[in-house]
């Protein structure tokens, strides 16, 4: 399977499986498994994203965009197509015209952890759980 992902909601390629993934053990294994378009297309934007340096983002897949940016749109060639060469799906005409719209994948920023050091600062600053409070059915009154 060969998937095209396009900048969402604008008009630029930004990648085609077969050039990003083509090396991929993990995309061989998925394809090969015959693997739902979501995990796919989720595997394909990390591995874009991977080969652009960009690493440790979080991906979620849907069947269609927002209206807001911040991830890709997903095309799937068809089946005759698979073995064109990637200059067929350099621009978007081409793109919309031999691909099907097949969803969405989210791209969410990684969350950096913090610095140990700070975590236990923060940890020092926090107050004490309170201990258990009396019963005050069984409490003498005056």
């Amino acid at each position: 399977m060969r998937l095209i992902l396009v900048e969402h909601g604008g008009e630029r390629v930004f990648g085609d499986s077969a050039v990003f993934a083509a090396r991929s053990p993990e995309w061989a294994e998925n394809t090969f498994q015959g693997a739902g378009i979501a995990k796919l297309s989720v595997i394909a934007a990390r591995l874009l994203d991977e080969s652009d340096g960009r690493f440790q983002w979080n991906y979620e897949f849907a069947p269609f965009g927002p209206d807001e940016r911040g991830g890709y749109d997903v095309f799937m060639c068809a089946e005759d197509l698979d073995e064109a060469p990637p200059q067929c799906f350099r621009e978007i005409p081409s793109v919309l015209c031999r691909c099907f719209y097949m969803g969405f994948v989210y791209c969410l920023k990684p969350v950096i952890p913090l610095d140990p050091r700070k975590r236990a600062a923060k940890a020092e600053k926090r107050p004490e759980p309170l201990s258990e409070t009396p019963d005050r059915a069984g409490a003498k009154t005056g």
